[in-house]
């Protein structure tokens, strides 16, 4: 149960159970899609700076997201890249500019992996935990970067030329809980970064753990400070999301819990998350995974940007009284978006793309009244993985793309697409 694949599933079925499927309609049927077409189609221009395959066997090759995986997490000025998957290790990634590619420099693992290992020798079942999500960020308040993970709520900090476990808190797994996401931010606006857990019960596992856990360094070890609870229902939340949507200069989190989309403030008075539905949707196809808080329009202000469990993103907008939908696109025939979405600039024009993955990566653009599609990147695959960051440290973004579900005969892939690539060797 500690796979994350296995978490998605079980946790959605418990979903669907509660809210029944007898009526729900067909997505396809229910969006009243904008009509747009590819004005310029840039494709052609972005290049695979680094490909890697992890083999078809779906039990060790899928690749999972992590909301914050681009970042410079040994602090040595320069970002890595860190990619897992369920292989229980998350792979450090530095860029070489002599090789002219990418290089696993760390391979992090859970707390207790040795330990693990070695009961999987008599128990089959029985093995180290994979990291759903990963986070880079300044989790101490040291003013360098940590790595968390979710298993087991763990911190990673470079020291002397290593990656060290510096403190971790099981509570959500000892209360029946998993988890397949976090985040490293700010989120009761104190002035400290928290550590925001997302997950919710498990299959076996108690219908009333909390959906969004709160965690803060304390000086020495991570203590649990906050929690929110998706009143009356099982909910899941996948990738939860960070940022000041309404714009009252403070930091709220936007998550997906039992088909609605859900905005949670903090409030200093009562020391607890407020929350507010913006929408609701219905089934299995339509739940709600990736939820992206950032400028997309370039009026510096955040939307929310949500990916589902099918290939259709919706794109929310605080107008001074509520969240209004602001676009939505649905790919037919294609794979689910599930976390694979990001926002940032790809194409180095100063003015920042959505990147939403199907089976295909999809890059869409702000034109002033709407986006427009402006290019789409061959992979395949469904990918739960597409990230935005600059990962070879050229001062210019790049794309990171990888998939969790493979047809058979496939492998699961990871990619590093760069706009204007040509290798230099």
């Amino acid at each position: 149960m500690n796979k994350k694949i296995m978490v998605i599933f079980s946790s959605l079925l418990l979903t669907i159970i509660y809210i029944g499927m007898a009526g729900a309609e067909n997505i396809t049927d229910s969006i009243e899609e904008t009509e747009q077409k590819i004005v310029t189609d840039f494709s052609d221009d972005y290049g695979i700076q680094w490909v890697k395959s992890y083999g078809s066997d779906p039990s060790y090759g899928a690749r999972y997201e992590g909301p914050q995986p681009i970042g410079d997490c040994d602090n040595d000025g320069e970002n890595e890249l860190l990619i897992s998957g369920r292989d229980a290790t998350i792979r450090v990634m530095e860029w070489n500019d002599r090789q002219q590619t990418y290089i696993q420099t760390h391979a992090l693992h859970c707390p207790f992996y040795r330990l693990l290992r070695f009961m999987g020798r008599f128990n089959e079942s029985i093995e180290p935990m994979d990291a759903g999500g990963m986070a880079i960020g300044d989790l101490t308040g040291d003013g360098k970067n940590e790595i968390a993970a979710t298993w087991y709520a763990a911190v990673y900090k470079h020291i002397a030329g290593k990656y060290f476990i510096i403190g971790f808190n099981p509570w959500i797994f000892w209360n029946g809980g998993g988890n397949p996401d976090c985040y490293i931010g700010d989120c009761d606006n104190d002035g400290q970064n928290e550590l925001i857990m997302s997950g919710g019960p498990t299959w076996h596992g108690n219908e009333d753990m909390p959906e969004i856990v709160i965690f803060k360094w304390n000086g020495w070890r991570l203590v649990k400070v906050a929690e929110w609870n998706d009143p009356g229902v099982p909910g899941y939340v996948y990738m939860a999301g960070m940022g000041d949507v309404d714009y009252d200069d403070e930091n709220e989190i936007v998550c997906g819990s039992a088909n609605k989309v859900v905005v949670l403030d903090w409030n200093k008075d009562t020391s607890e998350f407020e929350s507010t539905v913006i929408k609701t949707t219905h089934g299995q196809d339509e739940y709600p995974f990736a939820c992206i808080c950032k400028d997309s329009d370039m009026d510096g202000k955040d939307e929310i940007h949500i990916g589902y469990n099918s290939p259709w993103i919706t794109i929310f907008k605080w107008d001074g009284d509520s969240y209004e939908l602001k676009f939505e696109k649905f790919w037919d025939h294609e794979d689910a978006i599930i976390e694979a979405l990001d926002v940032g600039d790809v194409d180095d024009d100063g003015v920042p793309e959505v990147c939403a993955g199907t089976n295909l990566v999809h890059i869409l653009q702000w034109n002033g009244t709407t986006y427009v599609e402006e290019a789409v990147l061959p992979t395949f695959g469904c990918l739960a993985v597409c990230n935005i960051g600059d990962c070879d440290n050229d001062g210019k973004n790049e794309i990171h793309a990888g998939s969790v579900w493979a047809d058979p005969g496939q492998d699961f892939m990871a990619w590093v697409f760069k706009y204007g690539w040509e290798p230099t060797i």
